[in-house]
């Protein structure tokens, strides 16, 4: 029955915005062992029941939260939401997922869903409101306009209850920018696909939870002792202090010359990124903050001038720091605050202002065309004004605001200057700087969490015995992701630093649920997602591209590019391939 379900509900929740209606559905039995949760759970939804032909800012377009049965529980960094749509970022759009860290994703557990299906668009702006198994539609008229601290603090206030988890637009959403995103508790976001503008396209300005249903788990006791055994396992690793420590600034530790500077012209190197890393943590870095039941707290607070607020990681800070040739840390943190405040994604913006400027600084773009204002590398006041009319669709703004390949396109140059895979914004790593990692990039670009740069190089460098060894290192590694996204897992702990192991989550699994598991289990539901998300990819797959899905200058020499493509190629064929998929 139903309500014998441990670890799951088994439901979602459907919200129809036009109708201003909501409902619950069973999820299938089978989908739901088959596909497991969160991300799986999202691919399977979009394959029955989205075609193609759909745009971003259409009212079917769905925006899909799903969670795994490791949500809401005791399980170590089981803090993460999967939220899947169709991006307006990517050109043209695509079915794209992205994690989203912090609090939000439990309280949907708390009020009895394993997904939410939000779809439609509302007449005027308004805020959902899901307390318990209500839902309320809000008027959202006052707080339009707010950015998104004044959002989260004014639902608060009006439902009494500072408790109440908040996940809202700031302003660029509402203007519908490309690249804005959605944030929870001032810091945590849903970056890189685009949601904020999803969000704005439907008259949505919030979804404010508060859940009061436990999670029913099939052996409480084990559960407990397994939870326990891998925090301590986690209190003893050298890698996990390390983690505690830097947050995820121990990226800048991994490697040398990786990280692109000055839109991917130079390139870091160790002295440089521990520099630059070491002057954050001694001047800047206030305290932690963690993702629900977080034992490991990496995310930072940070300081400047008695201002203190949350939200920075190195994905974002180098973005609007040395790739738009940025040094000081304080201009940098100040360009960081507005995008927060904005709803803007701090990283998409970086890429853009780097387009920017690298086309200033070669005479791509002029003065003329930039809205009469010079934006050479490091201005930081040309910067914030370029962020000003982005959000507002002001001057130069309203080319911008689409992201730096359509504006391209629009403009008719500089498009060899973007940095993009797919169309999609890159990391801060440079693809140059590993061939498995671009290879990653150009078969997964589509989904994102802010840990993108920070990688498991003993997995990227896997060689196998023929000439698949570099694609079996990268399908390794995303195996990993994926099995973090099904369960609401930190992709941090289980794939880039792995201090939680496939067979653990089994473990897990097993307590929560009922259901025994071992590797082979676990990864059938990897690789049923991964067939589901190649599918949804050939249904939105455009028939001809403008543009190459990774520009030229990120080869060394045009072999290395058609290696590159003959294994992303290879990819495609190797779907019944079992050994080489898992």
């Amino acid at each position: 029955m139903q309500s014998q379900m441990k670890g799951w509900t088994g439901k979602r929740l459907i919200v129809d915005l036009s109708l201003h209606r909501a409902w619950t559905e069973e999820i299938p039995d089978e989908d739901r062992e088959t596909y497991w949760g969160g991300r799986g759970l999202n691919g399977k939804f979009f394959l029955d029941r989205i075609g193609p032909g759909i745009t971003p800012a259409s009212p079917e377009n769905p925006i899909v939260f799903g969670l795994g049965p490791l949500a809401g529980t005791l399980a170590p960094c089981s803090g993460w939401t999967s939220i899947s749509t169709i991006s307006p970022i990517s050109s043209p759009p695509r079915y794209a997922h992205v994690g989203l860290p912090g609090h939000w994703g439990p309280q949907l557990k708390f009020a009895g869903s394993d997904q939410l299906i939000i779809t439609g668009k509302a007449e005027k702006p308004i805020y959902l409101a899901i307390e318990g198994e209500g839902v309320s539609f809000e008027d959202a008229k006052p707080i339009w306009r707010k950015d998104t601290v004044e959002t989260t603090v004014a639902i608060q206030e009006e439902k009494k209850d500072r408790n109440i988890e908040v996940l809202c637009i700031g302003p660029a959403g509402e203007n519908l920018v490309s690249f804005a995103n959605l944030t929870n508790r001032f810091s945590w976001t849903a970056d890189h696909i685009g949601l904020g503008y999803i969000f704005g396209a439907k008259n949505l300005k919030a979804i404010a939870i508060r859940g009061n249903i436990p999670v029913h788990l099939h052996n409480p006791d084990r559960f407990l002792q397994t939870c326990l055994a891998l925090i301590e396992k986690m209190q003893r690793d050298p890698n996990a202090t390390r983690l505690k420590k830097q947050g995820a600034f121990i990226a800048l530790r991994q490697g040398s010359g990786r990280l692109g500077i000055k839109n991917f012209n130079e390139w870091s190197n160790v002295g440089v990124e521990e520099r630059w890393g070491s002057n954050y943590l001694a001047n800047y870095f206030h305290g932690q903050e963690g993702c629900f039941s977080c034992p490991i707290h990496c995310g930072r607070v940070s300081e400047v001038d008695g201002n203190y607020f949350g939200g920075v990681h190195f994905e974002s800070a180098w973005s609007l720091g040395p790739r738009i040739g940025i040094e000081d840390w304080e201009k940098t943190l100040l360009i960081h605050r507005v995008c927060q405040l904005q709803g803007l994604d701090p990283t998409a913006a970086g890429t853009l202002l780097s387009w920017v400027m690298d086309c200033f600084e070669n005479g791509i773009l002029s003065v003329k065309e930039l809205g009469s204002i010079s934006c050479p590398w490091g201005d930081e006041k040309a910067a914030l004004q370029f962020i000003e009319w982005i959000v507002e669709k002001k001057e130069m703004g309203e080319i911008l605001s689409q992201g730096g390949l359509r504006a391209a396109s629009f403009l008719g140059k500089g498009a060899e200057q973007v940095s993009h895979c797919w169309g999609m914004d890159l990391p801060v790593q440079d693809p140059r700087s590993s061939g498995e990692y671009t290879l990653s990039r150009i078969l997964f670009p589509f989904e994102w969490d802010y840990l993108q740069s920070v990688s498991n190089s003993s997995l990227l460098s896997c060689k196998g015995a023929h000439s698949n060894g570099a694609l079996k290192g990268v399908l390794a590694l995303e195996n990993l992701k994926v099995l973090a996204d099904l369960n609401s897992l930190c992709p941090l702990i289980i794939a880039r630093i792995p201090l939680v192991l496939d067979f653990e989550i089994g473990e897990l699994l097993a307590a929560a649920t009922g259901k025994e598991l071992d590797e082979n289990r676990l990864m059938e539901s990897v690789h049923m997602t991964l067939r589901v998300e190649r599918a949804l990819g050939q249904r939105f797959k455009p028939q001809n591209l403008e543009y190459d899905p990774l520009p030229a200058r990120f080869f060394k020499d045009p072999s290395e590019k058609n290696r590159i493509e003959k294994e992303a190629a290879n990819y495609e064929t190797i779907g019944n391939d079992r050994d080489l998929v898992l």
